[in-house]
């Protein structure tokens, strides 16, 4: 039996009326009965009980209807699929983000969404360590990512298109006596209150900042709003990657830092065997729009 003429008895199903179910399979009456007959006949038995004036379905017809519909559903979306792959459009593409990262796919979404028909476009946010787990895992098409985890891959044949490399920048409240200079000598800092997102005591940061300045006091955060949030309230001072915008806090100002501080570069990771060719088009765009502004060239590696 051909899958058209199971379009048709499931259409004949849900009408129970042979004159609406042609009308809805866009055939004749008389093509309708003989689509059914042919079905009845080659399954030897009967799906229909009809007479001039009411058409039901068999305890048999009732069951091949609720067990065909959705096979019938499967059917249409393994072709829409297979015909999408084929145009290089799929149903979803699943995107990882770390912390900061939504900035830097705010310049190329609406392009990439209008040049990328796709049916849906699911975006996740993790800490670093746990991105880097889910897409080892396979759950994730594409991530854009830190460099902090980037030992933990496992997945092989990764592609990794650079597309930040700047030096960071420090925030911090525009009443701090600080915000007067640009840049701000990092040996400046060593009275100021740091808001950090690494989870650390005092004397673990001043570990990481070793012959750079000595921080007297920290608070901890687990998220760059909360970070945000302490600056602009004039708690303490943070550092933040020079594409983050800080416009919704009124009170906060970015200056540069002398010597430069740049802790982490930013990445599009991709499988390069993945099928998946808009996540390849996400990656790429975001590499063609931030190549030309990367930092120092010689540093990009």
């Amino acid at each position: 039996m051909t899958i058209e003429n199971l379009h048709c008895f499931v259409a004949l199903a849900k009408e129970l009326n042979f004159t609406k179910a042609a009308q809805r399979s866009h055939i004749t009456q008389a093509a309708m009965s003989r689509k059914i007959s042919s079905i009845e006949d080659e399954l030897g038995i009967r799906l229909l009980d009809r007479n001039h004036h009411t058409v039901s379905l068999t305890l048999a017809g009732q069951s091949l209807f609720e067990q065909i519909q959705p096979i019938l559903e499967d059917y249409e979306n393994t072709i829409s699929s297979v015909q999408n792959i084929a145009r290089g459009v799929y149903d979803s593409v699943q995107v990882g983000i770390g912390i900061y990262e939504h900035h830097l796919l705010a310049p190329v979404m609406e392009l990439f969404l209008k040049e990328n028909p796709i049916a849906q476009i699911n975006f996740v946010q993790y800490k670093y360590r746990e991105l880097i787990e889910q897409f080892n895992r396979g759950n994730l098409d594409l991530i854009i990512s830190s460099d902090q985890f980037f030992d933990l891959i496992t997945v092989d044949n990764t592609e990794k298109f650079l597309i930040h490399n700047h030096p960071w920048d420090l925030a911090l409240n525009k009443n701090n006596p600080l915000s007067q200079q640009n840049p701000i000598s990092l040996s400046d800092l060593n009275t100021q209150n740091i808001i950090t997102m690494y989870k650390q005591s005092v004397s673990a940061l001043t570990t990481t900042f070793r012959g750079r300045f000595q921080p007297t006091s920290a608070d901890y955060v687990n998220s760059h709003e909360t970070k945000l949030l302490l600056i602009n309230a004039n708690r303490g001072v943070g550092f933040i990657p020079e594409f983050v915008d800080v416009h919704a806090y009124p009170d906060i100002v970015t200056r540069h830092l002398d010597p430069y501080y740049r802790p982490r570069c930013f990445y599009a990771v991709i499988k390069k065997d993945s099928p998946n060719m808009c996540a390849h088009r996400l990656a790429e765009m975001l590499y063609e729009y931030y190549r030309p502004s990367l930092w120092m060239r010689n540093l990009t590696e």
